[in-house]
């Protein structure tokens, strides 16, 4: 019973974004002070590897795509959450219409750590400032077989806590 209702309101979730043509509309407004932690250096480091699973039950890494360390914080947490339905972990792949929001706000996608997967599709980063973070892991590529241009693949997610000098593993 537990898990039909969370697979409901999962699959609420997802069709609402998929019907979603529009900006979703975000109740908290960013805050830049809330997350300016992550513009400092750390001493703590977090690695893994983070795959997506497709439609037709492929798997793939993220060897050569981008991944990100996003600081939690009352926007990003909601922003989170309606994507993936939930804020501790997840993956919502393209063909399920991923949500823009309103207000996107520009500083926020520049209060997050960028790194890439390396070509195992594993991640490495050093100096990280201790706090709560969203793992992002965007593997999306363009359809080379599609006659009108679309994209491919998805994103995963996973909420982690970094300790002061902490070494922190991430699979996803």
């Amino acid at each position: 019973m537990r898990f039909q209702a969370h697979a409901s309101i999962l699959g609420l979730a997802l069709a609402a974004a998929a019907v979603a043509s529009e900006p979703v509309k975000l109740d908290n407004a960013f805050d830049p002070q809330a997350v300016s932690f992550v513009k400092q250096t750390g001493t703590s480091a977090v690695s893994g590897k983070a795959s997506i699973k497709l439609a037709d039950g492929t798997v793939r890494n993220c060897a050569g795509f981008n991944i990100e360390l996003l600081p939690v914080a009352a926007y990003s947490k909601e922003r989170i959450v309606k994507t993936y339905g939930n804020d501790q972990q997840g993956q919502i792949l393209m063909e399920q219409n991923p949500p823009k929001f309103t207000p996107d706000a520009p500083e926020y996608h520049d209060m997050l750590i960028k790194g890439a997967c390396d070509v195992r599709g594993e991640f490495t980063f050093s100096n990280v400032p201790a706090g709560d973070y969203f793992v992002i892991a965007l593997i999306i590529w363009d359809d080379a077989f599609s006659a009108t241009p679309r994209k491919m693949g998805g994103g995963a997610m996973k909420r982690i806590q970094v300790l002061p000098e902490a070494r922190v593993e991430v699979s996803m």
